[in-house]
């Protein structure tokens, strides 16, 4: 951990000028600050629910950029580990890209959009993976139940609402009638669900890609085949 003391030295104008020194100080890490959440647990035998507290880390190490050089330098396990998670990166992006479209198979997959780059220039909405895959579920899951009852729609209806918001509006992206209302849904689960805290990321997610959604410029077929 990087520890700093306070000196002091004296300029050449007789100015007492304070230095910082840093104690310990490992430039190959940086410190990240992040909360992690837990889902509520419904004992089956009496019933009753219970929440882990919220935890908030604010001096998480993470290596730093010379940090990275040094471990592509140095190679071994470190350098395993980093490669894992690079791949982990385009394997999840592949997977979000399968999940959005049906009609992706295996002779038609657009291997292009796993260019890093590509997947780099994402906005964080649009990089799924950065939620884990089972808390979009469960946010399914409790947004499937909490909706009738909320909305007046079926317990059907509001599972298609959910697998919309699971691919984060990708099948409706050209209906902005469509997205503007699922919006409301989601301000409506926001407002009243007892779990909303839970899913905070996936609430933020999904209004700031609907957000983008509604402001994108609408372009008319004709025009881009030039008919």
């Amino acid at each position: 951990m990087t520890e700093v003391a306070e000196n002091s030295s004296t300029a050449s104008t007789g100015t007492v000028v304070p230095t910082l020194i840093r104690v310990n100080f490992d430039n190959k890490l940086d410190y990240k600050a992040n909360k992690f959440s837990f889902k509520t647990v419904k004992d089956k035998e009496t019933g009753v629910e219970t929440k882990r507290a919220t935890i908030e880390l604010d001096k998480i190490p993470v290596p730093s950029v010379e940090g990275v050089v040094a471990i592509l330098e140095t190679g071994g396990k470190s350098f395993d580990l980093l490669m894992e998670a690079v791949t982990n990166i385009v394997f999840d992006r592949a997977r979000d890209i399968v999940n959005a479209d049906e009609k992706i198979t295996s002779d038609n997959f657009p291997y292009d959009l796993l260019n890093w780059n590509a997947i780099a220039e994402l906005e964080k909405e649009d990089r799924r993976s950065a939620i884990p895959k089972e808390v979009w579920e469960d946010f399914g899951v409790d947004f499937t139940a909490v909706m009738p009852s909320l909305s007046g729609i079926t317990s059907e209806q509001a599972a298609n609402v959910a697998k919309i918001l699971i691919g984060r509006f990708s099948a409706v992206k050209s209906r902005k009638d469509i997205i503007a209302k699922l919006q409301g849904r989601v301000a409506l689960y926001a407002e009243h669900s007892a779990r909303a805290a839970e899913f905070a990321d996936v609430i933020d997610t999904l209004y700031k890609k609907a957000e983008k959604l509604l402001e994108a410029k609408e372009e008319k077929l004709e025009d881009n085949l030039g008919l």
